[in-house]
């Protein structure tokens, strides 16, 4: 019997998958969001620096908020890639990184880790993302996996607390 999070049983190159595995998660992140409650929209530009934008609200009952939402897939190592503009893949190849970017508040609001082997979401907002490098290991997010609050809440003063919470852990 299988099991929902099998990986690539028809054994498709690695490269292919990794792009597929990628717009998968991108499907699975919105329809976890809609069974949250929230209204969610898939850019059908793919050249946007997101995926899809979220209404989240500031306080529970409160005002509804728009957050442009980028979607990452958890390495095998368990990490999230904290940049954009480029795309892996063997049969790619190129010359310089200048159109890679280190995601930021200028590209989206909150960049979402999706775990290729349970489907936790890691939330974390884009503005945590200055002073870290071009990857950030899960293990070190743990206040952020499946943190609903934070859509909850998206207010400076719960995010302030919430990265607080991340620097203690």
């Amino acid at each position: 019997m299988g099991r929902v999070t099998d990986l690539n049983i028809t054994g498709k190159d690695e490269s292919a998958f990794a792009a597929d595995m990628g717009m998968a998660h991108e499907f699975l992140v919105t329809a976890i969001l809609i069974r949250l409650g929230f209204e969610v929209g898939v850019m059908q530009v793919s050249r946007t620096p997101y995926d899809l934008w979220l209404l989240a609200y500031d306080r529970p009952d409160g005002n509804s908020v728009s957050l442009r939402v980028q979607i990452k897939t958890v390495s095998k190592g368990g990490t999230i890639k904290l940049t954009g503009g480029t795309r892996g893949g063997i049969d790619r190849e190129y010359k310089s990184d200048v159109k890679e970017y280190k995601y930021s508040t200028e590209h989206s609001d909150l960049l979402i880790g999706v775990d290729r082997n349970t489907f936790d979401l890691y939330l974390v907002p884009t503005s945590f993302l200055d002073d870290w490098g071009k990857s950030k290991a899960v293990s070190l997010l743990k206040p952020l996996k499946n943190n609903w609050d934070l859509l909850m809440n998206w207010n400076d003063e719960f995010i302030i607390s919430l990265r607080n919470d991340l620097i203690q852990s």
